[in-house]
């Protein structure tokens, strides 16, 4: 489990952001004043999704998300757009 945290100003007030990647999952949650927000990884794509509690304005999603990014690079999607799903074959 790997934990980061940070202050960001939001409206001139200083907000502290607690994140938090569970282990083994492609999940992440976001702590801030004590209220859990989590977030995902899409199975079909890279993009970061709202998961779960409650949802935070949009300065705080693109913030978190940049921070996920940025310091959990090595979090991908198991399957990318446009790859075999192996749906196209016939079971024998």
């Amino acid at each position: 489990m790997r934990n980061i945290a940070c202050t960001f100003n939001v409206d001139g007030v200083p907000t502290k952001i607690n994140l938090r990647k569970l282990p083994r999952q492609r999940r992440f949650q976001a702590i801030i004043d004590r209220n859990i927000t989590e977030y995902i990884i899409s199975d079909e794509t890279n993009e970061i999704e709202y998961y779960e509690g409650p949802v935070l304005d949009e300065y705080l999603f693109t913030r978190i998300a940049t921070l996920i990014k940025q310091y959990f690079p090595n979090v991908r999607a198991i399957m990318k757009i446009g790859e075999d799903n192996y749906e196209d074959y016939d079971d024998f």
